[in-house]
C-alpha cells in the first residue's frame, strides 16, 4: 500500500472510508510507487481492487460498460485499494505502481495488448475480446498472473495505472 507524500495532514491513503468528509471532494494527493489518489464519495460499497469513475462533483460510481460514455464528460477512471462502503469517503487511486485491481478472468503477468473490458456491472476487468467493439480500456498493465480460483474468490491482483482511459465504440 501506497504512503503519502504530499503535504496532506492526516490523509491515510491505506485507511478504510469513513462516514465524515475529512477532505473536500476532489482533493488529490500523491503517494510512493509515483501513486496519485482522489478523495471521493461512493455510490455504493467497494471492495479493494473495484474500478470506478469519478464525477467532477468527486462522487466515484462503479466502472461498468454502460458508463464508458461517462469517460467522454469528462470522468476519471481509478480503483478502490482498501473497502469503502456505500455512502462513505475515501481515497481511490487513478495512477501509479503496485495498485490492486479485480478480474473477472485468468491474466497471464504483463498482458495488454488487446486492453481490457469491464465486466457487466462488476468494476472488474476482462480481456478486450470479451467486450463490445471499441469498448475497450487501456492504461492498466497486471503485473500478478491471476488464477481462476483468485477472481472467483474475488482476490485483487497487482498491476500498473498509467492513466487508464476508455475507448468507446464512438
Amino acid at each position: 500500500m501506497a504512503n503519502q507524500t504530499s503535504s496532506l495532514i492526516g490523509a491515510d491513503l491505506s485507511g478504510l472510508g469513513g462516514a465524515t468528509a475529512l477532505f473536500a471532494l476532489g482533493t488529490v494527493a500523491f503517494g510512493t510507487d509515483g501513486s496519485e489518489w482522489q478523495y471521493v464519495e461512493v455510490t455504493s460499497t467497494l471492495n479493494t481492487g473495484k474500478l470506478v469513475v469519478i464525477g467532477a462533483a468527486g462522487t466515484a460510481k462503479v466502472l461498468t460498460s454502460a458508463r464508458f460514455t461517462n469517460f467522454a464528460s469528462g470522468m476519471d477512471i481509478a480503483a478502490a485499494q482498501n473497502q469503502i462502503n456505500q455512502s462513505e469517503f475515501g481515497w481511490v487511486a487513478k495512477r501509479g505502481r503496485q495498485l490492486y485491481v479485480l478480474c473477472s478472468a485468468s491474466f497471464t503477468a504483463g498482458t495488454y495488448e488487446a486492453g481490457y473490458g469491464i465486466a457487466a456491472n462488476s468494476g472488474r476487468l476482462v480481456a478486450g475480446t470479451n467486450v463490445a467493439a471499441g469498448n475497450t480500456l487501456f492504461g492498466i498493465w497486471i503485473t500478478s498472473s491471476v488464477a481462476t480460483a483468485d477472481f472467483a474468490a474475488g482476490v485483487p491482483t497487482l498491476a500498473v495505472f498509467q492513466w487508464p482511459r476508455m475507448v468507446g465504440a464512438g
